[in-house]
């Protein structure tokens, strides 16, 4: 008995070692060298070299200046430690009310049709993209809050407008961090805010 204990104390050991120390470092400095800007987060820079966010991760933009991304249902809203969604079923007197105020705050900047994806959560609550359609149903609000021409903001989303990939795959999308230190890169950030 003290020999099959002995054993399997070995082999416990030995695989702790290789899969529990070996290999996830291993994997983690492969993953540096090949994929250094994805194995640190995918982090964004500003034009100072300070890192302002993960083009991975939602966050919230209050002024009128930045894009705004999609709601977030993440904790108390864009919290990175309680990703998920509502689970409100789209019948839902909660959903609907929801829906209903972020369309009338919406509604207070622009009159026009309101793309789905500013009134609806995502399902992990932090998507950092929004379709063109919302970025671009935004860009008025930002061409006059920054005094700009709006054709220059209209440029900036389509720059950053990702397609599906060969074609097919997934659908057309704007990161909206990236549309916002574009934003700030070209016309500089807003006096008053950083």
């Amino acid at each position: 008995m003290n020999k099959d204990l002995s054993i399997s104390l070995r082999v416990s050991f030995f695989t702790l070692l290789l899969t529990g120390i070996f290999y996830p470092y291993v994997i983690t400095e492969v993953s540096n060298l090949i994929f250094h800007h994805k194995a640190k987060g995918s982090l964004l820079y500003d034009e100072n070299k300070t890192v302002v966010g993960s083009e991975l991760i939602a966050q919230f933009f209050q002024s009128k200046v930045y894009f705004h991304p999609r709601p977030s249902a993440a904790g108390k809203g864009y919290d990175g430690l309680a990703s998920g969604a509502s689970n409100d079923s789209p019948t839902s007197k909660k959903f609907i009310s929801r829906v209903e105020m972020t369309t009338k705050d919406l509604k207070k900047n622009n009159d026009e049709r309101i793309p789905i994806d500013l009134v609806t959560t995502s399902a992990s609550g932090l998507d950092p993209h929004i379709t063109p359609e919302a970025a671009k149903w935004q860009a008025p609000q930002i061409a006059l809050a920054r005094d700009i021409s709006l054709r220059r903001v209209l440029s900036i989303v389509t720059d950053n407008t990702q397609y599906p990939q060969l074609g097919l795959l997934g659908s057309a999308r704007v990161n909206v961090l990236k549309l916002n230190v574009a934003l700030d890169q070209f016309f500089g950030p807003p006096v008053g805010l950083k």
